[in-house]
């Protein structure tokens, strides 16, 4: 099985130039909803997946969706949530 690393506080992550404002914006929406770290993870282990053409993953469990993207390193997957939303 693989490792799973949740980085919810990805400020200095290279390839996306606004990641200070994803990070803001993911934590900003966790909080307005009442979701937290490992309620992310359940969705992104348990939830029903889409891809969109982006490479970004939406994870859609029990009543909220996660936007996220996966990098994977050897047997860790890397999870950078987007956002989070009410299904």
């Amino acid at each position: 099985m693989d490792n799973i690393k949740l980085n919810v506080d990805f400020r200095n992550f290279v390839n996306w130039k606004d990641s200070k404002n994803r990070s803001e914006h993911v934590l900003d929406r966790m909080q307005s909803r009442g979701i937290g770290r490992q309620q992310i993870l359940d969705a992104i282990t348990k939830g029903s997946k889409t891809i969109h053409e982006d490479k970004s993953i939406i994870a859609e469990f029990r009543w909220y969706k996660v936007a996220y993207r996966e990098i994977r390193i050897g047997s860790i997957r890397k999870i950078y949530p987007i956002t989070v939303m009410v299904a």
